[in-house]
């Protein structure tokens, strides 16, 4: 009889492994109806830092937060072709701007009566009241309170400061206060009535509206920023508001536990938004308006994964468990890179073959190394930095370190931005190494050596170490520029200490790079100009013809007559050669073939909603590519039979 137990439980035991998932997921959700959920399942690197609308500034915080909140404006999804715009959100109509007698500019904004929060605890009945102007206000009071420590102040508050009529004097008396009175008016933000505002600008500033799509001027609810607290509360001890947003977006934060997953769910009270039936020419061809003038979210949950390390992220999305890799601004990594995408930039068959979508995402991005305008050798000798940038190889550099995907920059704007051609190069950055050596000479260094001393050129670079990688860089420039009689010193340092020789100006050449915060040349052109913050103005430019067209650039609208200054200030900084141009970052994501409408967008993160996924498809493709492997059933059969059959021979003995 116990032999046969023994039988019986070594039978059961095999079932039980040869029926086995796999599936990291729990029992999928099911919604009010009794159907199950539609789920969107994607990964993270890290956790948010923040989720405090008036605070959070960086990826991660972005992907999950965007899709919790929403600003007055949003970019269009399908089109792209002629620039990135916006168009309305939360806003009834577009801004209506008009000049100050005295200067500068109001813009006066709508919004659409009937937009509701989320149903939260905090409101008095539980259920998500009406926005006003006053969540508005608020929000932007926020904006200049030097008392929010989510985990910092605003960061956005010394762009604003002096933009805004009135911003710098709220800071200023809440510090001297040592508390922040939310009563005290900010001059120029007026309320008007229960659905309109004004914005007071001391000049006119047509990129505001790039800015009111970012979740620095989206609306809080004061009533979600009391309750959250982090305080006790009769044994309830409540989170903080940087980790429990009330937004009006179409998803609202339903778990987070902390260095494993983020759920967001459905927003009931999300209102009426349509897919889109604008396109440009190439998403209509490729199929992207089949759902047009459906209702949004098309999932009913968003589930990320908090996945630190790049080969289980890669696992988890080859056995179907992700959705689409690369969509979290992590890209595919060079070594993925090369297994998906072939040399022709196409899908590997093995890829091919399971229905894998790819996409090319250029970034408006730029990425450089600033020469130190002030610096004696460099700074003083145009011929030298000339030849410094002509003998560079800019593609060789990145196949090498980025395996080809990257853009190699010819101007301060990336693809993407208005101004940006992409027939234009630039004379000074073309890789020409006899060139760069009779540039060296006419700079007054024959063969790499200053006839002053008698001794070779040297010439240092600071560049951040990011670990193992950054070794074999400072090898590639070394070796490089020896070709051209240039010695390079390459200086690793971290990220703090590089910070601390930049704005010391500590340097003759130093990594730099920028991300747009929104598609403006002005956003990458500040970057020279002279009045901006060393830590900004990283090369310490300092041209007043530039300076006058920035300040005169930054006010138009895309006309004609803007494109005509910036294409003089693209050729101007070239010219002046300020910068060496690394790359403009660009990468590929992989999408499976159940995931539809998925497209990455430079700058927004408000994109969950587009998501249409095919459930059944998906879970067809699971149960094909994890199949259970019986070898090791079997061979875990005979060994658990070779343990078993011993002992009920001896017993028939």
């Amino acid at each position: 009889m116990n032999s046969f137990r023994s039988l019986c439980a070594l039978g059961l035991g095999l079932t039980l492994l040869s029926g086995c998932s796999n599936n990291p997921y729990p029992q999928a959700s099911t919604k009010n109806d009794g159907t199950a959920s539609t789920v969107w399942y994607q990964s993270l690197q890290e956790d948010p830092r923040t989720l405090d609308p008036q605070v959070q500034y960086n990826t991660v915080s972005n992907e999950i937060l965007a899709n919790i909140t929403e600003g007055l404006y949003q970019y269009q999804y399908l089109k792209r072709i002629n620039g990135f715009d916006v168009e309305p959100a939360l806003a009834d109509g577009m801004p209506v701007r008009t000049p100050n007698p005295g200067g500068g500019e109001t813009w006066t904004l709508k919004i659409k009566p009937g937009m509701r929060f989320q149903d939260d605890p905090c409101f008095a009945d539980g259920k998500g009241r009406e926005v006003t102007s006053d969540d508005f206000i608020y929000a932007i009071k926020r904006i200049a309170d030097p008392h929010i420590k989510n985990p910092t102040a605003s960061p956005v508050y010394p762009t604003f400061s002096t933009l805004i009529v009135g911003m710098q004097a709220f800071y200023e008396k809440a510090e001297k206060a040592g508390k922040t009175d939310y009563n005290q008016p900010i001059k120029g933000i007026q309320k008007v009535d229960r659905y309109t505002f004004k914005i007071v600008l001391t000049e006119p500033y047509p990129q505001l509206k790039y800015w009111l799509t970012m979740t620095f001027f989206a609306p809080v609810p004061l009533e979600a920023v009391a309750y959250y607290d982090g305080q006790d509360h009769d044994g309830e001890r409540r989170p903080p508001f940087m980790f429990k947003p009330v937004g009006t977006g179409a998803y609202k934060l339903d778990q987070w536990d902390r260095n494993q997953k983020i759920i967001l769910t459905r927003n009931e009270n999300f209102r009426q938004e349509l897919y889109p039936k604008d396109a440009d020419p190439n998403y209509i061809k490729a199929g992207f308006t089949a759902q047009a003038g459906k209702a949004m979210p098309f999932a009913d949950v968003g589930y990320y994964s908090i996945i630190r390390e790049a080969i289980p992220n890669w696992t988890l999305f080859r056995q179907g468990y992700i959705d689409s890799l690369g969509d979290n601004a992590r890209g595919l990594s060079s070594s993925t890179m090369q297994q998906v995408v072939g040399g022709d930039k196409e899908l590997t068959p093995e890829f091919k073959r399971m229905g894998l979508k790819k996409e090319f995402v250029p970034e408006l991005s730029l990425f450089f190394l600033a020469f130190n305008m002030t610096d004696a050798v460099v700074g003083n000798n145009k011929k030298l930095r000339q030849a410094i940038a002509t003998a560079y190889p800019a593609a060789r550099y990145i196949d090498t370190f980025h395996g080809g995907s990257y853009i190699k920059p010819e101007s301060p704007l990336p693809p993407g931005v208005f101004g940006n051609d992409l027939n234009y190069r630039s004379p000074s950055h073309a890789f020409n190494l006899e060139r760069a050596k009779q540039l060296l000479k006419e700079a007054g260094y024959p063969n790499g050596i200053d006839p002053k001393t008698g001794k070779p050129l040297s010439i240092d670079i600071v560049f951040q170490n990011n670990g193992p990688g950054t070794a074999r860089q400072s090898q590639f420039f070394i070796q490089e520029y020896a070709k051209a009689g240039i010695k390079i010193n390459m200086r690793l340092v971290t990220f703090a200490e590089l910070q601390s020789i930049q704005q010391q100006g500590r340097y003759q050449m130093v990594q730099s790079g920028w991300l747009a915060d929104y598609p403006d040349p002005e956003n990458f052109f500040f970057l020279l100009y002279s009045k901006s913050d060393p830590f900004i103005n990283a090369s310490r430019y300092n041209n007043p013809e530039f300076d006058r067209l920035f300040l005169k650039m930054k006010t138009m609208e895309n006309t004609p007559e803007r494109r005509a200054i910036v294409n003089k200030m693209i050729d101007m900084v070239n010219e002046d050669c300020v910068w060496l141009y690394l790359y403009n970052e660009a990468y590929y994501t992989t999408t499976h073939a159940w995931a539809n409408n998925v497209l990455k967008h430079p700058v927004a993160f408000n994109t969950l909603k587009f998501r249409n996924i095919d459930p059944e498809l998906r879970a067809e493709k699971q149960k094909e590519w994890n199949q259970p492997n019986y070898i090791y059933v079997l061979a875990l059969a005979g060994a658990l039979t070779a343990l078993v059959l011993p002992v009920t021979l001896m017993r028939k003995d």
